[in-house]
Order: C-alpha cells, then sequence, then structure tokens
C-alpha cells in the first residue's frame, strides 16, 4: 500500500486564480500578474517566520509580501491598497474550486485504496476555510489532514512528515509528498526520507544538487505519474 500526501496552495488548487481576480476587481494597472503573483510568494517566504512568531502582525505580513512584489514590477501601492487587495484575496479563497483534473487524480487514489493525506503550512483558520471551501474531506479524512498552525510546526521541519506518517501507518518507503514549493514540500519530504513529487508550474529554476523523484509542470501530468505509481 502505499500513501499520498499533498500541499494546497499551488497544489490541490492553483493560487494565482484568486490572487488574480483581487487585484483586477481593485485595479486597472497593467502588470504582469505572473511574476506579481511568483514576487508574493517569494516575499510571503520571507517573512513567514516573522508573521509567526509575532514579530508582525498579520496585517503587516500581508501589507509587507504585496507591497514589496508590486514595487518590484515598479507599482507602488498604499498600505490601503494592499491591505484591501489582502482581504479581497482572502475572500475569493473562499470560493475555491479544485480543477477536474485535481478530483480525478483524488478519485483514482481513493478508487485503489491509497491512504491519503494534506500538510499545509499556514495559519489554522485560514488553511482550514481552504480545505472546506475545496471539499477536501470528500476524499481525503480530517485526521488526515494537518495544519501547520495546529502543530506549531512547519514545513520543511521533518517533525510535521513524522506525524502524518504516524497517522498513515505507512514506512517512509511507501509515502509520497506532492507540493510547489521546492524548499518547504520537496526539501522537508527529501530529509523525511519520502519520495517527493515536485510540481513546477512556472518553470522554477532550481539546484541541480536538490533531489526531485519526480518532476511535473501541471496536475496534467501529475495525474499521468500518479496513475502509474499507482499501477506498479
Amino acid at each position: 500500500m502505499i500513501g499520498l500526501v499533498f500541499d494546497v496552495d499551488d497544489t490541490l488548487y492553483e493560487q494565482i486564480v484568486p490572487f488574480e481576480n483581487a487585484f483586477r476587481s481593485l485595479f486597472d494597472i497593467d502588470i504582469d500578474i505572473e511574476k506579481f503573483y511568483l514576487l508574493s510568494r517569494y516575499y510571503s517566504d520571507v517573512k513567514f517566520e516573522a508573521s509567526r512568531n509575532g514579530e508582525m502582525t498579520m496585517d503587516e505580513y500581508h501589507i509587507y509580501r504585496i507591497q514589496e512584489a508590486a514595487k518590484d514590477l515598479g507599482v507602488y501601492l498604499t498600505d490601503e491598497q494592499a491591505l484591501s487587495m489582502q482581504r479581497q484575496y482572502k475572500n475569493n479563497q473562499q470560493k475555491l474550486k479544485m480543477s477536474d483534473t485535481t478530483i480525478s487524480i483524488l478519485e483514482l487514489a481513493k478508487k485503489n485504496n491509497v491512504k491519503l493525506g494534506v500538510i499545509t503550512n499556514g495559519p489554522s483558520d485560514h488553511q482550514w476555510t481552504k480545505v472546506d471551501a475545496l471539499g477536501v474531506e470528500k476524499w481525503i479524512p480530517r485526521e488526515n489532514i494537518i495544519v501547520s498552525g495546529d502543530l506549531g510546526i512547519n514545513k520543511p521541519d521533518v517533525r510535521i512528515f513524522a506525524a502524518m506518517q504516524e497517522k498513515l501507518q505507512l514506512g517512509v518507503e511507501s509515502l509520497y509528498y506532492i507540493g510547489d514549493s521546492l524548499e518547504n514540500d520537496i526539501v522537508g519530504a527529501n530529509n523525511a526520507g519520502w519520495k517527493s513529487i515536485w510540481i513546477n508550474r512556472y518553470n522554477k529554476e532550481y539546484s541541480t544538487g536538490t533531489e526531485i523523484y519526480i518532476k511535473v509542470q501541471n496536475n496534467y501530468e501529475l495525474f499521468e505519474i500518479i496513475k502509474e505509481i499507482i499501477e506498479k
């Protein structure tokens, strides 16, 4: 038996969609939305620990990542504008939907008695809202969903992977982690001894020394890979 464990953001759904919709609903500004989104993710990671340990309020954290990302592209947003975008972005995340391809992946896994789980970084309420909006519990039992904010441990800390392994009761040789973050998902899974599947949607560069079990560019490719794994 094998276990497939998923990240949420940019794995079970594409995070750029609610992000772009939030920006377009508020501003009539010409901007490269993909670069803006990727930069916001970069700055989000830069201050993630500061937001978690109380060095920054959540409002300060959200303003920072949106303002800095926009500034790099020559767009200057006020604190109020950045916070308005964050609020609209959060509102959009309550209406999330998984693609038909992602649903097919989960259906295939469930049909073949694969053990399924989720590990996601972020504040408890925020991430659980996304999990509920996506309807994840139709395929993955709530007890197999780990939100870092509930444990006080974040990926890539191997302890969060160990907590999931305990839930699934499988050896590391049978566990696969699927995510989009090289630093959090892939490095974390590798350090835990799991096999890692990296969804590199935006053709990010990476060190040749980084071990990646399988790399895919989208969930269409992911479906084919998981089908091969299940049919082995």
